[in-house]
């Protein structure tokens, strides 16, 4: 009897395994077996508490890293300092394919609600944090939960009809909008109560992670994953790509880490850059490779490309956002409103903002509308890319009088975002069946982080390398020219580059003087900035040419529920089941 059992468990076994060779593409779901369900409480809340974990994400990128000056200041360990923003970047950057994957293979419950866990004691450690090195630790820790994105972005696409799915994404990036508004304003004024203020920022997002795990743990209570069942675990082992997950994860690492130490530590030529960029890029290779030749069920399925090759498209547009928001805009924008004195200080330059972030809000909810409405997200996608190319070309004529210009470029910038980064993610989604959702969202964020990490890169390159050539000659050579001492020259370029113009003592320097060298220090950062956007233009071009080339995805926004939390009547569960 035990072995009839055994030999029966067996054939269970390999007949599933042959079943999910042949798991069908997103098309062939879309229309197969729909079953409409009406959506209650338990579906709106569940996507509540994601839009929540999303908010307490996106918390963690912008709270502290717009305070680390303030941080440095009371703790000390500069060199280390870049871990804070850094770490749980890399964490997620590195971990989000990966882990979605597993939540696609094993269970989407835990694997959105364990990290937060982690996070929340990562966040106390930061909150007591005795030492720079402390904090880093602790920031490390806070990463686990960035990893989850590819989950947390999946959950609500599954338990909303395929009709819904921009309407999915895009609330939960009205959160993320909410969120980065609220740590923008909230952190200076934390700051700004005390030397340590900055522990509050930790405190909250201690907060904002214990309540993600918690409502996940009770309000969210997904069908059981029936693709995956009577399996060995070698089998789950081999079902989650180890090979595939080995080499992305130590590219994806080497990578990230040499385009960080690029950024100001060290020159593109030195060991700590080029060593690790190099194997970086040849292990991404090998994984490439891997996946192509290696198999077709792995990290990038290759179900993927099925019908048609809007994944590849969509994934490039998202590596050009990326390159696109965390250089241009998360950091050149700031510095430029900075530099070319349109606001003095930080929290002048975060309300300064609010003409990107409300903008980039409406935006949001504007394309939702129309792609829910329309089934259609190129249309979208062309206008706010297209709108996204003209602040391209604005930025590189940026002149020290656009005070009030630079507002309005801002309102189109937070147009050109708020399409991509609402609309981009459902592209890809749109290409993957529901057995690879969280793998498909985990690469599309990852490509996302990787393309901002070499934004980063090239435009700060492009920015020192003109400062440092022109900044200290052409600043000092004004003064000089205005009547300054020659011994005074590098002092006041100094003091210039530091911002203390007005706020140093320099031997010989009259007012007319420091308006001289306040003027050119102006116009050199301006040039710096026109060259970085300069670098910008030709991927956006791209990016519009990606979009150009998506296919329609209409046949596919259909009434279908891929994981619903609803209690559906017995015979809708058995349609629903059969149709997952």
């Amino acid at each position: 009897m035990s072995d009839s059992n055994d030999e029966e468990k067996t054939a269970n076994t390999e007949e599933e395994q042959r079943e999910h060779q042949k798991i069908p593409s997103i098309e062939e779901e879309a229309v197969r077996n729909v079953v409409h369900i009406k959506l209650g409480w338990r579906s709106w809340l569940v996507v509540a508490v994601c839009a929540f974990a999303n908010m307490g994400q996106i918390f963690v990128v912008a709270g502290a890293g717009s305070v680390i000056a303030f941080i440095v200041r009371d703790l000390g360990g500069s060199p280390l300092s870049g871990w804070i923003i850094q770490g749980p970047l890399l964490m997620q950057s590195v971990l989000s394919p990966v882990l979605g994957r597993l939540s696609d293979v094993l269970d989407r419950k835990y694997v959105a609600t364990i990290p937060p866990l982690i996070a929340l004691v990562g966040a106390v450690i930061s909150a007591r944090a005795a030492s720079m090195s402390d904090l880093a630790g602790g920031s490390i820790l806070i990463g686990a939960t960035l990893c989850t994105v590819s989950v947390i972005h999946a959950i609500p696409s599954e338990i909303l009809p395929l009709k819904y799915r921009a309407l999915a994404n895009g609330i939960l990036g009205v959160a993320a909008s909410c969120s980065g508004l609220m740590a923008y304003l909230s952190t200076g004024a934390l700051t700004a109560l005390a030397p340590d203020g900055w522990r509050n920022i930790f405190w909250m997002q201690a907060g904002f992670h214990g309540l993600t795990t918690v409502g996940l743990f009770l309000f969210y209570w997904p069908p059981k994953n029936t693709l995956y069942t009577h399996m060995k675990l070698k089998d789950y082992f081999w079902a989650c790509d180890p090979i595939g997950s080995f080499f992305f994860i130590s590219s994806t690492t080497l990578i990230l880490l040499a385009l960080n130490w690029a950024g100001g530590a060290y020159h593109w030529s030195d060991p700590h850059v080029a060593a690790p960029l190099s194997v970086g890029l040849a292990m991404l290779v090998c994984f490439g490779v891997y996946e192509w030749k290696g198999r077709s069920d792995g990290l990038i399925a290759h179900i993927f490309f099925k019908q048609n090759a809007n994944f590849a498209y969509s994934t490039f547009a998202f590596v050009v956002e990326g390159w696109v928001f965390y250089s241009a805009v998360n950091s050149v924008i700031p510095q430029i409103v900075l530099h070319l004195d349109f606001a003095p200080d930080s929290f002048k330059i975060a309300v300064r903002q609010l003409s990107f972030h409300l903008p980039f809000m409406a935006t949001v909810v504007l394309v939702t509308w129309y792609a829910t409405h329309f089934k259609d997200l190129q249309t979208p996608l062309m206008v706010t890319f297209t709108s996204f190319f003209a602040v391209c070309i604005c930025y590189t004529l940026i002149k020290p009088s656009w005070e009030r210009i630079q507002l309005v470029i801002n309102v189109f910038a937070g147009i050109g975002q708020g399409g991509p980064l609402a609309l981009l993610p459902v592209a890809v989604q749109l290409t993957a069946p529901h057995a690879y959702l969280s793998t498909a969202t985990g690469l599309s964020y990852s490509a996302r982080a990787i393309g901002g990490a070499f934004g980063s890169a090239a435009l700060n390159a492009i920015i020192n390398g003109r400062l440092t050539g022109h900044y200290a000659a052409n600043v000092g050579g004004a003064a000089l020219a205005a009547g300054l001492p020659l011994s005074s020259v590098d002092a006041i370029a100094k003091a210039a580059d530091d911002g203390q113009l007005y706020k140093t003592t320099i031997p010989g320097a009259t007012a007319e003087i420091l308006a001289a060298a306040n003027e050119a220090s102006k116009e050199e950062y301006a040039q710096a900035y026109r060259l970085a956007w300069v670098s910008v233009i030709p991927f956006v071009v791209l990016a519009i040419v990606a979009v150009w080339l998506l296919k329609s995805v209409k046949n596919i926004m259909t009434d279908k529920v891929e994981a619903t939390v609803e209690r559906v009547r017995s015979d809708e569960a058995k349609k629903a089941e059969e149709a997952s």
